[in-house]
This record gives C-alpha cells, sequence and structure tokens, in this order.
C-alpha cells in the first residue's frame, strides 16, 4: 500500500510541469562545480555553480544520468561524480590529500564506452581529457591547486565546454545516447510486478532513500534482504519482494523528492514524515497542512523573492485552525478538505528504514485533528509563545537541557501518531513533563509548554474514558470552583511561594520552590505543615500580607478539615502542577492591572 501509493504519486508528479522531479532513467543531483575544459581536453577553469546563503554554500540541482548506489566498493557514475572520481584525488581518512587511481580508472571506463558512439564537438573534448587526465596531474595542476580544498569537500562535478552553452549532460545527443542504452539494459529476471501487476524486469537493489535524520549518508533502504534467513525459495536479494525496475525508481524518486521538500515534510526527534495528497494540484492543502504542524512565521524569503509557504497561505492556515478550534466548519473555496491525504513516518534503523506508522485521511480529518491538539494544549500564559507551540518545540521542552538531541528514540514518532490520530498522548510525554516540571536549574521547573502538556495529557485522558466531571475542571487559566485537593494543593504552594516573595524580595537566595516543589508535589504530607510555619513570618513582614492571607485561607478552606495526603499519585501530581501554574497566572495578571490602575 505505501509503496504503490508512492509509485501513483510519481507518476502524478511526471504530469506537472513545475514539479522538476527527475524522470525515469534521471536523478537530481546537488552540483557545486564545473570543469571547463577546452576542445584539447584541458582544463581551463573551474565554475562555481553553489549559491552562497549566510554561511552555507548551496549546491545546484542538476538533473544527471541516474546516479550508481554506493554502499561500498567502487561504482562510477557518467558525467557526474565528485573529485575522487572525476580528477582522481581524495581526502584520507588521516585528512591527507592522495590519489584514487581505481576510482578514476572506473570513470574513465564507463565514461569511454558511454561516449564512444556520440559524435559532436563537444563530446570531442571530455574523450580528449578522458585520454589524456592522469589523477597525479592534480597535485601540481594550478587550477586544481588553486580549489583543491572545495573540490575536496565531496561535492559533485559536472563538465562544461568552455564557451559552449550549456553542460555536456545535457546536450540532445548526449540524452538520446543514455535512453537508448537504458532501453538495451540486460534484463535478468522478468516477473509479475507488486505494485503495479506487469510483467516487467524485476529490481534486484532496490532504491537508497536520502535525508532521513540519523541514518546512513549514502542512504538508506525502504526494501532489502541481507541473509539468507531473510529469505525464501531461493531467490536472492530483493527478488524477494518481486517489484520491478520501473516501479521502484518510481517509489524511490517520489520518497526522495517528499523528503528533500520544505513544504511536504515534517522532522520530529528521529523520525522524518512525509506527506502527499491523492490528486494533481493540491499544492495548496500541502503548504496548509505543513503550517499547521509547524506553525511559525515564515520570513525568510529566498534570492528569488519567493517564501517557503507564501504568506497568504499562512493566514489561510491560521484562519482555518482559528474557525475549527471555535467549533465551526471549514468552508474554504480554496481548501479542498475531502482530498485524501497520504502520511508517512519514517526512522532510521541501522542500514534501512523503519516505518513508525502510516495513516490515510483527508486534509479536513487531518487538520481538524491537529487543531484538536492545539485546544487541548491552550493555555494561559500561551499568548506570549505565539499562541500555539508547535509538536518539535512541545518535545523539546522535555529534553534534558531542553536539547533536540535528547528526545527520547520512539518519541517523535509516537507523539506525532496521537496528534494525527486523536489517540491518547503516549505515556512518557506526561512523566517526562513531571519530571522536568519537578526538576531545578536553569533549564527545569515549570513553564508554560510543560503545564500545557500536562494539561492536554489528563484532558484528553477524561475525554477518552468519559469522564465530564474531569473535563470540566481542567481548564484554560485558573479554575476557583476546582475543588480537587491536588489542585488547591498546587494553589496553596504558588500562594505560600509569592508571599515569601513579598516579604523578602530580590534578597532570597532560594525559594521554597527551589527546595521543597518536587516533595510538595509528591508528598505533601511532609512538607505543607512546614511551609504553612514559615508562611506566618513571611506574612507578617510582606506590605500586602493580610490580603495574602485571606488568599491562603480561602483556599485552605476548599481542603477542609482533613489532614495533607501523605502521597499523591502521578494524575495527581499533574493536577497539583496545573493548579501551581494557573495560581501563578492569576498572581501575575492581578499584579499587572493593579500597576495600570496606578498608572
Amino acid at each position: 500500500m505505501i509503496l504503490q501509493a508512492l509509485n501513483d504519486h510519481y507518476q502524478r508528479l511526471l504530469e506537472e510541469e513545475d514539479s522538476e522531479i527527475a524522470p525515469p532513467g534521471y536523478s537530481s543531483a546537488k552540483v557545486s562545480y564545473a570543469l571547463i575544459l577546452n576542445l584539447a581536453g584541458d582544463i581551463v577553469d573551474i565554475l562555481t555553480l553553489a549559491k552562497v546563503e549566510g554561511k552555507k554554500n548551496i549546491p545546484k540541482v542538476l538533473l544527471v544520468p541516474e546516479q550508481a548506489m554506493r554502499t561500498s566498493g567502487v561504482s562510477a557514475n557518467i558525467l557526474c561524480d565528485n573529485s575522487s572520481y572525476m580528477i582522481g584525488i581524495e581526502r584520507s581518512k588521516d585528512g591527507e590529500i592522495k590519489v584514487s587511481q581505481e576510482k578514476y580508472a572506473d570513470f574513465k571506463k564507463k565514461n569511454e564506452c558511454f561516449l564512444s558512439d556520440i559524435k559532436s564537438g563537444d563530446i570531442v573534448a571530455v574523450k580528449a581529457f578522458l585520454e589524456k587526465w592522469n589523477p597525479e596531474n592534480a597535485l601540481t595542476h594550478p587550477i586544481i591547486l588553486s580549489r583543491i580544498e572545495e573540490l575536496l569537500s565531496g561535492s559533485n562535478l559536472v563538465f562544461k565546454v568552455d564557451g559552449s552553452i550549456g553542460y555536456i549532460h545535457e546536450q540532445s545527443n548526449v540524452r538520446a545516447a543514455w535512453n537508448a542504452a537504458l532501453q538495451n539494459e540486460e534484463k535478468e529476471i522478468t516477473e509479475q510486478c507488486l505494485l503495479t501487476g506487469e510483467l516487467l524486469p524485476i529490481a534486484r537493489i532496490h532504491p537508497l532513500i536520502k535525508g532521513i535524520m540519523g541514518s546512513q549518508m549514502s542512504g538508506a533502504a525502504m526494501v532489502s534482504f541481507n541473509a539468507s534467513a531473510f529469505t525464501s525459495y531461493g531467490k536472492s536479494q530483493s527478488y524477494n519482494a518481486p517489484i520491478s525496475n520501473k516501479a521502484a525508481f518510481a517509489y524511490g524518486t517520489a520518497l526522495n523528492y517528499l523528503i528533500a521538500s520544505d513544504t511536504n515534510r515534517v522532522r520530529l526527534a528521529d523520525t522524518t514524515m512525509v506527506f502527499w495528497a491523492d490528486k494533481k494540484g493540491s499544492k495548496r492543502e500541502e503548504q496548509i497542512l505543513t503550517w499547521c504542524l509547524d506553525p511559525i512565521e515564515d520570513k525568510v524569503v529566498e534570492d528569488d523573492g519567493k517564501r517557503r509557504i507564501a504568506p497568504e497561505i499562512q493566514h489561510q492556515a491560521k484562519t482555518i485552525l482559528e474557525r475549527i478550534r471555535s467549533g465551526l466548519l471549514v468552508e474554504d473555496d480554496n481548501f479542498q478538505k475531502d482530498t485524501k491525504c497520504y502520511l508517512l513516518g519514517l526512522a532510521p534503523n541501522a542500514a534501512r528504514l523503519s516505518v513508525r506508522f502510516w495513516q490515510v485521511s483527508s486534509f479536513g480529518d487531518i487538520i481538524t485533528r491537529v487543531a484538536q491538539h492545539y485546544s487541548d494544549m491552550d493555555i494561559v500564559g500561551m499568548e506570549r509563545l505565539g499562541g500555539i507551540v508547535s509538536p518539535w518545540r512541545t518535545l523539546k521542552s522535555l529534553a534534558t537541557q531542553e536539547d533536540s538531541k535528547n528526545i527520547p528514540p520512539l518519541l517523535g514518532g509516537q507523539f506525532l501518531k496521537t496528534i494525527l490520530s486523536g489517540q491518547m498522548y503516549p505515556q512518557m510525554v506526561y512523566h517526562g513533563a513531571l519530571a522536568r516540571c519537578r526538576s531545578g536549574g536553569e533549564h527545569g521547573g515549570v513553564n508554560t509548554t510543560r503545564a500545557a502538556i500536562i494539561k492536554a495529557f489528563l484532558l484528553r485522558k477524561y475525554r477518552m474514558q468519559n469522564k465530564i466531571e474531569g473535563e470540566e475542571i481542567i481548564t484554560v487559566s485558573l479554575n476557583e470552583g476546582n475543588k480537587n485537593p491536588a489542585y488547591l494543593l498546587g494553589r496553596l504552594f504558588s500562594l505560600l511561594e509569592k508571599v515569601q516573595k513579598d516579604a523578602l524580595g530580590l534578597t532570597i537566595n532560594a525559594t521554597i520552590r527551589d527546595r521543597y516543589f518536587g516533595a510538595a508535589s509528591a508528598t505533601p504530607g511532609s512538607v505543607f505543615p512546614l511551609l504553612l510555619r514559615l508562611s506566618r513570618h513571611h506574612i507578617s513582614k510582606a506590605e500586602y500580607g493580610n490580603a495574602s492571607d485571606r488568599k491562603i485561607q480561602e483556599v485552605m478552606n476548599g481542603l477542609e478539615a482533613k489532614p495533607f495526603p501523605a502521597h499523591l499519585n502521578m494524575e495527581e501530581q499533574g493536577l497539583f502542577i496545573l493548579g501551581y501554574y494557573h495560581q501563578n497566572q492569576a498572581n501575575y495578571t492581578k499584579n499587572e492591572k493593579n500597576e495600570d490602575k496606578e498608572g
């Protein structure tokens, strides 16, 4: 189903003029330099094709003859390759520059064989270069030496004849020869293709998928067999999964195209998710979903004046989200909500790819579920973060030192899957939020994002368990009608912390939050009697001590005449943190209002 959907998407992309996807037999290669040759085959210059964006050099993407899948050994490409193949120099593991006669010899042999029957003035230059060039010359050639560090960076190079328009591999006679070579390829085994149902030559090795975070630089396979235990009926390699060369190229090219796209890909921890529509002309729907999953104001303008996502589409996506969150229907003539959407989550697994999740739905349904997630996450103070926190920023707030590299494996895929399907959030997300709230230090403590995670988890849990009374007590801001003991204890702790700050001001070295928050949220019976005794001293010193004392008494009255609980379970600890956060925000809001009145 996955590969079939990708194969169908490739056929649609071929029909779209602006897709720039590689046709059968070709690859989209990142090329940084062109070797300029004269008709005698001498290198007369090196042309830089990459463009500078900030501190990075962005290679130019060119359509070249299909490149070999290199995982080990030597395998040269036709008319486009890196410096180790095209001029025979590379950097060793020790960092030294060395000559690679073997790689250049393979490049020379393959290209001379391919070019042997092509007659053209420009081709004569390449033939002369291949015939006379010796990799040893690269170490003394003045033009090569002037750019040697750039050439050794691993970037691809192409050929260009001085004074001619375009590159050698783009010339019509070269393309005609390449297409003829593809037709004459040896056909090893012909079977019925699993994807198309046609009798076609079967792929022995499937294409490598590049760009998955954490996978090998050379790429990883979706389908591969590397041990006899995985094979059957005496078949070797990918003949165990009979997919034609044509279909394998199609699904691999389509998947690499989606991963390289800025508007069809979202990364979260170790998971890379791609998504696409099942019909042509659905770029707008795809871009709207991209913004909804990563809602940031895109202010980066490319050199051609284009943005990653156009401002009008950003505005449209924001409007659609707001309408859904308000309980309204999506009525937008420029958004086809019923268009089918495919979502595929991938993660690295050694030299292969692991499918984290696969979902087929409509754009309207997916965005509705994303909007529900943002509604569940909505909490007072969120407006200071832009009103919405994207999934990757959410998980980053749970990571040690708030470093995305420290997000636990598997969590990214699980979190994305629950958002897109409306299922219960992973338990690890909730436990992570509790742990980070209880921890101290620069990156610890209760903040808006962590409180929002706790609120969303509890709200979704009560909803899925049909606990209406539970849903009612989980609110966006302070709920003074919530009489849950854990929630009240959180509010009480916030008020006790506030009165301490009011009494001691900025001279305080450590607040009760720094010393007692973890214990108070787990074992309140052992902490709160001590805190209440300390508060009597703070109230007597605070400027508005009587007002704080009345507020503390109001919360204490809600706890009734029961002793403080000895322990709080995990759910109650979440309610404690939520009460603490809500009361903190209420204290802050009231202080702001008082300052406005005085002004």
